[in-house]
């Protein structure tokens, strides 16, 4: 019985378990961050947990969002010392990768905000290609989809090399493969990080351009 290959000439069902392993030590690493955040404050010995943690699991630190949450841990640990400046900045990250206080209270999944762009870009709406994800306080997502092409935006299901906006909705969606992202913001996230033109950003903002424009 012969078995089929992956592109790389590995066996398919070793590359399936190697993305189902990723999937679950991300997961892990969601839920220990949650775990940490529980009493609002991130203490060094709670830093080096993750920090340890994450020593252990090199698959995930090679890929987001373990990636910027392990350069993260690594320049605080640069100089061997956490200051109460590193433990505040390493609990924003935290909150950003979860979704927010929504996000570590668990009773509603909530967006990570980690991969929104700072300063959160101008939205032409005339020129865009949009893609929404989540799930979002303005209403269902063809709603949502309509007042974009209303605006004179073009909507689609997928993200592409033609994609200009990602917009995230405030909470997660069921189908997410984690509790705060899914597949569509992990596209957009390679993308750029391969230099190509997509903004990620929030809903909060794709409604405060929709307000600007109509006004």
């Amino acid at each position: 019985m012969s078995t089929e290959l992956d592109a790389n000439g590995q066996p398919v069902i070793i590359q399936f378990n190697a993305g189902y392993r990723l999937e679950r030590d991300i997961a892990e690493m969601l839920g220990l961050a949650k775990g940490v955040l529980a009493d609002g404050v991130v203490n060094e010995q709670e830093a080096i947990l993750i920090h340890q943690w994450l020593l252990a699991h090199p698959d995930a630190c090679s890929v987001w969002p373990g990636n910027v949450l392990t350069d993260r841990l690594e320049r605080i640990f640069a100089d061997r010392t956490v200051t109460d400046d590193e433990r505040e900045d390493l609990r924003q990250l935290l909150t950003q990768l979860v979704g927010g206080d929504a996000g570590i209270v668990g009773v509603q999944n909530a967006a990570t905000a980690l991969p929104f762009d700072a300063p959160a870009p101008e939205v032409v709406f005339s020129r865009g290609v949009f893609v929404l994800t989540g799930q979002f306080a303005t209403g269902p997502r063809s709603t949502c989809q309509k007042l974009t092409c209303t605006a004179g935006g073009t909507c689609e299901e997928r993200v592409t090399q033609r994609t200009s906006y990602l917009v995230v909705g405030t909470f997660g969606s069921r189908d997410w493969i984690q509790t705060s992202h899914g597949r569509k913001i992990e596209k957009a996230v390679e993308y750029r990080s391969d230099g190509r033109q997509i903004a990620i950003i929030g809903e909060e903002h794709w409604v405060a351009s929709l307000r600007a424009k109509t006004a």
